[in-house]
């Protein structure tokens, strides 16, 4: 596994004012694509979707059917506050759909409950995009809002068109559940991109002649995306009771949602073996540089060995003494170097006998 070394490109961040101070909505995020809205009423008979950048869209409402209302574009504020105001949020929950930088939370009031957390996904460069969703559920009404234009929901949006297994004609809570379960899901595709990427850079360092700089950078990126997955998630363990609890959830179907809720437990376990698999990477690549440092220290040391005694007599013959024998002598210089070469192997002999090399 090869991955390019980027630098990453910080952003200015938008700082969100304190919401008991001031009351005016502030989209803090940097995906500016416009705002679109897509309604789908359905049931069991029939499904109906509807479009459009305004709340003219809200009239197509039906109180007898299951409303999903999905708001792709968090850029145009006006036109989120709007659609606030008319299904009556508070506004602290308006603020917590726009602040991209919100913790995870499930919240509920007397009308209805709100979940916020961010799904990511890998970009081109190999690096997670984060982007901020949130659910809204009251009665017969499901909002999700999304920073960007794609279809997070497509598997779900194509089961209610070809009337797949029971989403049709359930409620509105059953509903909930699998756009949330959708979100789990895709940290847990997430998870084990991260896996098999771990697993190729165990491989790597098991090479002791392989691109070990590259492979300290990638431990590092993937360290920083399981602290950043943990973060966003961490929250969500123990709200999730929350839903559990929640009168609006049916008795009926509160077992999918602990099932939703083992897929989350899932999650958390993942990441949390993640930890050891990659603080066991860490050992392993300083290892690596250990041992890579001692062949060196071993080479160095052989030729180190070959050439001491060639310098001690480099040194002997290098005396400036008048009387010396070899300095006066036909074949000295012959004899000297013969001398060297014989002592030269004879040191390689023994070395490689010894096993040094």
């Amino acid at each position: 596994m090869k991955q390019k070394s980027q630098k990453p490109t910080r952003r200015p961040r938008i700082r969100q004012r304190d919401n008991l101070l001031y009351e005016q909505l502030q989209y803090t995020g940097d995906i500016h694509e416009g705002t679109c809205l897509e309604l789908t009423v359905f049931d069991k008979s029939g499904i109906k979707t509807h479009t459009g950048d305004d709340l003219t869209v809200l009239n197509q409402m039906e109180p007898t059917k299951v409303n999903w209302l999905c708001v792709r574009g968090l850029s145009d504020v006006n036109l989120i506050g709007k659609l606030c105001r008319h299904f009556e949020l508070p506004n602290v929950w308006m603020q917590d759909v726009l602040n991209t930088r919100h913790i995870a939370k499930i919240e509920e009031i007397d009308y209805g409950f709100l979940t916020v957390l961010d799904v990511f996904s890998y970009n081109e460069h190999h690096t997670l995009d984060k982007e901020h969703v949130s659910l809204l559920m009251k009665k017969g009404v499901i909002i999700s809002f999304q920073e960007s234009q794609s279809n997070l929901f497509a598997e779900i949006s194509k089961a209610l068109t070809t009337n797949t297994g029971k989403v049709r004609s359930e409620s509105v809570d059953y509903l909930y559940d699998l756009l949330f379960s959708s979100i789990i899901d895709s940290y847990l595709a997430i998870l084990d991109t991260q896996r098999d990427q771990m697993l190729d850079m165990e491989d790597q360092l098991m090479e002791f002649g392989g691109d070990h700089v590259a492979v300290g950078r990638a431990i590092q990126l993937v360290r920083k995306d399981y602290m950043l997955l943990r973060k966003n998630l961490g929250p969500l363990r123990t709200d999730f009771s929350i839903l559990l609890e929640s009168n609006y959830v049916k008795d009926s179907n509160k077992i999918y949602y602990r099932d939703t809720r083992d897929q989350l437990l899932q999650v958390f376990q993942l990441i949390d073996n993640a930890k050891e698999t990659i603080t066991a990477l860490v050992d392993l690549y300083l290892a690596n540089n250990d041992l890579r440092m001692n062949q060196i220290m071993s080479r160095l040391t052989v030729v180190s060995a070959i050439f001491i005694p060639l310098t001690f007599l480099a040194g002997v013959w290098g005396m400036n003494f008048r009387v010396m024998p070899e300095l006066s002598w036909q074949y000295g210089y012959l004899f000297a170097w013969g001398v060297m070469g014989v002592v030269a192997l004879g040191v390689i002999w023994w070395l490689w006998k010894k096993r040094w090399f």
